[in-house]
């Protein structure tokens, strides 16, 4: 669901809601828009030492005992952003309440981005198309996504970034992923969005994790919040997983707690 049926679909929320209590305008709790990302299948010790890592550890909060919720991928991303996991397939491609749907309700609507930054995201890697989110765009490459960060985006928005197979570590090498995580965080660093509070002083954020380790482990998986709103060089040792930070967007922005992360807790360590 891309611009116009993001419109139509808020405009009929709006209405729906008209007259209705606790409903007010977008006001972060902890920040004002969230981006986030993801990587693939790799343990925390397989990875933690990259560079792109270790500048989200110093510059950042790393969780270090963060736990995917299911193996394989799909069932992970979804449960990022629905609270469930629908199930072991790769892909449902059918309508669940997630963020992005709830967030669409408010009035005024905080709408979802998605940016394929390198190639093109698959679909079990993109629970907002695999969840039939609705998504006011859907752009490609790295830089698409600078020029939005230059005045396109809304103070308060939702933004999931991803990559293709070749570069977000599933099938290619950690120097390429390591790379293409760095050039997300300086475009990031460089943007005056990213940098700019609102009304209530809150600031963007980014949160960047994996969806699961390689099977042979626990399923802990390195797990970080990054931005001018975030602790640095703090190490959470509170158990967390996907389902906390499906969690986590609902309390921030008063949405409803969806599924399984109504029993979560949310993360609460990284705030200043």
């Amino acid at each position: 669901m891309e611009r116009r049926a993001f419109l139509r679909w808020a405009a009929a929320a709006a209405a729906a809601a008209v007259g209705r209590p606790g409903w007010a305008a977008a006001r972060g709790r902890w920040w004002s828009s969230l981006v986030f990302g993801v990587f693939e299948n790799q343990g925390f010790a397989q990875v933690a030492g990259l560079p792109s890592h270790r500048r989200l550890a110093r510059e950042g909060t790393v969780h270090a005992r963060y736990s995917g919720v299911a193996h394989p991928s799909g069932p992970n991303y979804r449960a990022m952003v629905s609270g469930a996991t629908w199930g072991t397939e790769q892909t449902v491609e059918t309508f669940h309440h997630s963020v992005g749907s709830e967030a669409a309700k408010r009035v005024p609507p905080i709408p979802t981005y998605v940016y394929h930054l390198v190639g093109e995201i698959p679909p079990k890697h993109n629970p907002f198309a695999d969840l039939r989110a609705p998504v006011a765009s859907v752009r490609h490459g790295l830089a698409a996504f600078r020029s939005d960060l230059a005045g396109a985006l809304p103070s308060s928005a939702l933004v999931y970034v991803g990559w293709d197979d070749d570069n977000n570590l599933h099938d290619g090498s950690p120097d390429v992923a390591d790379r293409n995580l760095t050039a997300l965080l300086d475009t990031l660093a460089a943007s005056p969005w990213f940098a700019r509070p609102d009304g209530e002083g809150r600031y963007p954020v980014f949160f960047f994790c994996y969806d699961e380790d390689d099977g042979d482990g626990d399923n802990r998986v390195f797990a970080a919040w990054w931005g001018h709103g975030v602790r640095r060089g703090r190490v959470s040792q509170t158990p967390y997983t996907h389902y906390s930070l499906c969690r986590t967007i609902a309390d921030n922005w008063g949405l409803p707690a969806l599924g399984n992360a109504a029993e979560a807790a949310p993360i609460t360590d990284p705030w200043l």
